[in-house]
């Protein structure tokens, strides 16, 4: 089967879908962003050990650099992404070229509130806290919390983030608690051996409708082409739509990171019901200018 007859059989129709295949790891143009704050002089300081992870995805405005721990700091290495530098220590797991894939492609407005699910090193927090006031943050593993904590202090982001006690999904949030912006971005079933994950995707897609404010948007991550079915499938089951799907095809990290951006059914159809009394209401002023 073609890639696109593929994509026609398992995407709803008016799915946007960019597909960029690339084999190299040239830099892009960066988004103008403004810094978050001045940063500290250790905070900015250049490690001197470093591996071989470079990604600078193509297409999107960020790069990502992960440096090695240091003799003077034994217990955290360090990634940048950009000119941003967030410890990592050991046990905690690392922004990946996924990572900095769903932070080029979800859009946040000035006074959105925002969930961060899975924030590990707090990257898509720390980001989204250059735009909103707002911030919820959570993880299940307790070491991603307190290194979330620890770099969320390092930018000076307290009155910003909430970095929430260790959880399991949605269970540091408060049963009325609503956002404008979900983001998700744990690990994915990629093989045989990984199918267990599904179990909590699952869930996520079960739970996340009751915190979603009204025309709230959900930016979820997965890799590899072969689960949009299956995601496809956990939307129409918890009457959610895919509104858009962006895919870059890595092949130098054999990823293939994808971003979908979805919303509840019910807040889509009464957008298109707005949209068509706008249109048949446009229509009739239209003829009665024109006196037909």
């Amino acid at each position: 089967m073609s890639f696109d007859n593929f994509l026609r059989k398992t995407l709803l129709p008016g799915v946007v879908v960019i597909a960029l295949m690339v084999s190299s790891c040239e830099p892009s143009p960066q988004k103008n962003h403004q810094p978050v704050q001045q940063q500290s002089t250790q905070q900015a300081a250049t490690p001197k050990a470093r591996s071989g992870l470079k990604a600078p995805p193509t297409g999107t405005p960020y790069a990502l650099e992960y440096f090695e721990p240091t003799p003077e700091n034994p217990g955290y290495g360090t990634l940048m992404v950009n000119d941003h530098a967030f410890l990592v220590p050991k046990g905690v797991t690392r922004p990946s070229i996924q990572s900095v894939y769903l932070l080029s492609h979800w859009e946040i407005k000035p006074g959105e509130s925002v969930l961060d699910i899975g924030t590990g090193s707090g990257v898509q927090a720390i980001f989204a806290a250059e735009i909103s006031d707002h911030i919820v943050a959570t993880d299940i593993s307790a070491k991603s919390v307190e290194t979330a904590k620890l770099n969320v202090r390092r930018f000076g982001l307290q009155d910003k983030i909430d970095v929430r006690p260790p959880g399991d999904l949605f269970s540091p949030i408060k049963p009325d608690e609503r956002f404008d912006v979900i983001l998700f971005n744990i690990d994915y079933p990629s093989n045989q051996y990984t199918q267990f994950w599904w179990e909590i995707h699952e869930r996520f897609f079960a739970q996340v409708r009751q915190h979603l404010k009204p025309n709230g948007r959900v930016y979820y991550q997965i890799g590899y082409i072969d689960n949009i079915p299956r995601v496809k499938a956990m939307a129409d089951k918890n009457d959610l739509r895919i509104m858009r799907l962006r895919m870059d095809e890595r092949l130098i990290f054999q990823r293939a990171p994808i971003v979908f951006l979805l919303q509840s059914e019910i807040d889509v159809q009464e957008q298109l019901r707005r949209k068509e009394i706008a249109y048949e209401r446009q229509i009739e002023a239209d003829k009665r200018q024109t006196g037909r």
